[in-house]
């Protein structure tokens, strides 16, 4: 019986030590990605939960970052898609973006201009075609490659980097041209 106890904590350690180094990208997808942040938290626990069973797997992937991101975003996609689709309206009053760059701005005052720039930029995002906005969080703000982002997204390299040139462009259009420079000085 102890030996099951053990073995329990061992593979809870495991999970931890495999998907600790990528929580924050994963709660900063989800939240870009729902808007809002308890259905962002909803989201990687979802995933999570259904990942710890199959701890085994999770440490053959290769690259788990994006193999992660990947799960979330399908999770995300079908979640979406499930709500459309219901006949409840789960429309209740939640964060506004400004309220939670409020609540992060009174954590840290020292931050105001960095907080201000991102701001500007996450209304800028908003304006964005769904598909277009996704393209640009994965490549431009967390940093992955085309090539990769086609692969989480499951679409072609091409499409990428035409929706990634899309998006660029009409971000510079919505943005003042001093935004952009402040923003790409940061």
């Amino acid at each position: 019986m102890i030996e099951f106890f053990r073995g329990r904590a061992a593979k809870e350690d495991r999970f931890t030590a495999l998907v600790r180094p990528h929580l924050r990208l994963m709660h900063r997808m989800a939240y870009r990605w729902t808007q809002d942040r308890r259905d962002a938290e909803d989201l990687v626990q979802d995933v999570l939960t259904h990942l710890f069973p199959r701890t085994e797997e999770l440490d053959a992937v290769d690259k788990l970052g994006p193999w992660l991101v990947k799960v979330l975003y399908r999770r995300y996609v079908d979640l979406y898609r499930r709500r459309a689709t219901s006949p409840i309206d789960e429309s209740a009053p939640c964060i506004s973006d400004d309220a939670y760059f409020q609540e992060q701005l009174q954590d840290d005052r020292n931050h105001y201009h960095q907080l201000e720039l991102q701001r500007l930029l996450n209304r800028a995002l908003v304006e964005l075609d769904e598909s277009w906005r996704d393209v640009v969080l994965l490549h431009d703000v967390e940093g992955y490659t085309a090539l990769e982002v086609a692969e989480i997204l499951d679409i072609n390299v091409g499409t990428v980097k035409s929706r990634l040139h899309r998006a660029r462009k009409k971000l510079r259009l919505v943005l003042e041209p001093g935004t952009v420079k402040a923003i790409a000085a940061c």
